[in-house]
């Protein structure tokens, strides 16, 4: 796995190799920073199940600000430190060691938002379903935010969203990558 595009283009990232995680690929990432475009530039990202940290890692190197990581894994989490101390970006980064509703709980009472959340959850676990209402009534999200939900194909956007609309959708294999805004 590497880093797609940015200052650090082709630099190597380290992951976990376990079966039971299924890392973006490089092209499914370019694809999505294809999307984002210069969105990416001076934003604060959300990286909600953030796993080996490659979709906040390539954010930072395409000039975003800042890169809060949610991951619950241990060994996920010292592999997000060791691959921002290499590339010299731990300043711009904090990792939250949490289940994903709770630490979407404990930033809402923060006073602080986010342009740009990317949400990569195990497949076909329902997850979808619980996060989007959630985020839908959240102040996380800055005026003019994006929400990125990598899922199956099979699965899709819950129809009771009222603020939360999908503004594009990708299907590439056998996943899909939703673009959704709030609308204001």
């Amino acid at each position: 796995m590497r880093i797609i595009g940015g200052e650090f283009k082709s630099r190597r990232l380290k992951f976990k190799c376990d079966p039971s995680v299924r890392p973006m690929t490089d092209r499914m990432r370019e694809t999505l920073f294809n999307i984002l475009g210069e969105t990416v530039l001076n934003a604060r990202v959300l990286d909600v199940f953030a796993g080996s940290g490659s979709i906040g890692l390539e954010a930072l190197s395409r000039s975003a600000s800042e890169v809060v990581f949610v991951e619950l894994n241990s060994i996920n989490i010292s592999i997000i430190k060791r691959n921002l101390a290499e590339l010299g970006l731990s300043r711009k980064a904090a990792i939250i060691k949490s289940d994903a509703l709770k630490a979407l709980s404990r930033l809402e009472g923060r006073a602080e938002n986010f342009n740009l959340i990317f949400l990569d959850p195990p497949y076909n676990k329902g997850v979808m379903k619980k996060i989007l209402p959630l985020l839908e009534r959240s102040d996380i999200l800055a005026p003019h935010a994006r929400v990125i939900f990598h899922h199956s194909a099979k699965e899709d956007i819950p129809n009771t969203l009222t603020s939360l609309l999908v503004e594009r959708s990708e299907k590439i294999g056998q996943a899909r990558l939703s673009f959704l805004y709030r609308k204001v």
